[in-house]
């Protein structure tokens, strides 16, 4: 998620195991190891411009790395403090303990969102994403701000542990909402006559009620947008379809050993194999400016005249002033749906 939530919730977890006199140390160090992780964003190359994306949520999000980074910022943290500032009064093991528990929150809400987590590397490479929360969402972190900072100032252990318990209550909220979505998918899916081949969901922008939703059946996929809304069916928004990519055989005239090969085998990997073709550019079809179109986020381009250079890399236009009033009127009810159009 958004450095801010991270922080907040590594502080929370935190100053839940501490005593009053050590509260401002746990709040300190706990924010301090929840956002260490996503210092892997300082891994790029200019000659490579997949490193970046390749590295970051690598190894400082394992969760087999956790000790070992809560170590170094803790290292971190001490030298600063008992060499440069001279103040002498917090002990090492102190320090470590509540930056690897600040540390030890950071992957596992990376993992709840879509983006994708190698959470158990170096043991397996798998990029986990539980599709339960986006990637910002105002909500919990407000929650956990206001929780943090009376934890702070009222010494209050309590404080702090409603904070992560209302953090766990809205991922398992979130968790309900994917398999409703999921259901409802499903079920439109079977109406359609087609086979769920494969499934991914995205919570959109600071919310649980509308999801982009897109399958995989004889080739294509299949992206929806879904509202969600408590106590009441899910109402799918139709979208579009577009063929899918292999990523063996796009671009034929590519060698298999060649750097543009890799580069897109790289890129499949990180969008966990949800590629299509978007004006002249290979891309990632799982964020979109709007829930139920295919407009992407980022995507890279092939030079085949130069296979043994490395691709480049696209950022294309995020959520505008419209598509989050897109995003509006589907949480509000609002927007026209015709739910029985049919799909290309």
């Amino acid at each position: 998620m958004d450095p801010f939530t991270q922080g907040l919730l590594g502080a929370a977890f935190s100053q839940s195991f501490a005593s009053k006199k050590k509260m401002p140390l746990a709040c300190l160090a706990g924010t301090l190891g929840g956002l260490a992780p996503d210092l892997d964003i300082l891994i790029v190359s200019a000659v490579d411009p997949l490193l970046g994306i390749e590295f970051h949520r690598h190894f400082t999000h394992s969760i087999w790395f956790i000790p070992i980074g809560g170590f170094l910022v803790a290292a971190a943290l001490w030298f600063i403090i008992n060499k440069l500032l001279k103040i002498n009064q917090w002990e090492f093991k102190s320090l470590y303990i509540f930056t690897t528990l600040g540390y030890a929150t950071h992957a596992v809400l990376d993992a709840c969102t879509s983006y994708g987590t190698r959470l158990f590397w170096p043991f397996s490479n798998t990029r986990v994403a539980w599709d339960t929360v986006a990637v910002i969402d105002p909500i919990p972190t407000l929650a956990l701000f206001v929780f943090v900072v009376l934890s702070y100032r009222l010494l209050s252990v309590k404080m702090a542990r409603l904070g992560v318990i209302f953090m766990i209550g809205y991922l398992l909220l979130g968790f309900i909402q994917n398999q409703r979505v999921t259901r409802a998918i499903k079920e439109i899916a079977s109406l359609r006559g087609h086979e769920v081949e494969s499934l991914k969901l995205n919570p959109t922008l600071g919310n649980l009620i509308v999801w982009r939703a897109i399958y995989m059946y004889n080739g294509r996929y299949y992206v929806n947008g879904v509202v969600a809304q408590p106590f009441v069916i899910p109402t799918i928004i139709t979208g579009t379809s577009v063929a899918t990519i292999d990523p063996e055989k796009i671009y034929p005239q590519l060698d298999k050993y060649s750097v543009q090969r890799k580069d897109i085998r790289r890129f499949n990997y990180f969008s966990q194999g949800y590629l299509f073709e978007y004006q002249g550019t290979i891309s990632d079809l799982r964020y979109g400016a709007e829930p139920h179109k295919v407009q992407p986020i980022w995507g890279i381009k092939i030079q085949p005249k130069t296979p043994d250079t490395h691709v480049e890399y696209l950022g294309f236009s995020r959520p505008n002033g419209r598509a989050l009033n897109v995003i509006w009127s589907m949480l509000t009810g609002n927007y026209q749906i015709n739910q029985n159009k049919a799909v290309p």
